[in-house]
């Protein structure tokens, strides 16, 4: 298959990551909070796992709806995810004034990555 008729299905994960990037920048004053079970924090889960999820949706239908193979599809999906939420976080303290990097966000992140991993796995029998 050729890598132009591949990138087709990862075009919702891309479009995705675009909308994080939109919401990230958007402004707002950030305050330092470790309760990892505020709306926030559930917020964030969600979006990665989202985000997650549409990455291991793209590796599905590239594999022509066969399993997704856990190295080195699942680890990419995982890596992409959590490193785009890191990013995301260093790119709030560095560049959108009242906003702050916060780990506990970065810790809803991964959860939501691996949460997203999971029920891929539950749905589609990785």
């Amino acid at each position: 298959m050729s890598e132009n008729r591949s990138f087709k299905y990862f075009i919702p994960a891309i479009a995705w990551a675009v909308l994080i990037v939109g919401l990230s920048s958007m402004p707002g004053v950030s305050l330092p909070d470790m309760n990892l079970f505020e709306p926030d924090k559930l917020a964030h889960a969600v979006v990665y796992a989202i985000f997650t999820g549409l990455i291991l949706r793209g590796f599905y239908y590239r594999n022509g709806q066969q399993p997704v193979k856990w190295i080195p599809q699942v680890l990419i999906a995982f890596v992409l995810a959590a490193g785009w939420g890191f990013l995301m976080e260093l790119m709030q303290d560095r560049y959108f004034p009242g906003r702050m990097f916060e780990i506990a966000d970065e810790i809803a992140n991964i959860f939501g990555t691996i949460l997203s991993i999971g029920i891929f796995k539950l749905l589609l029998k990785l």
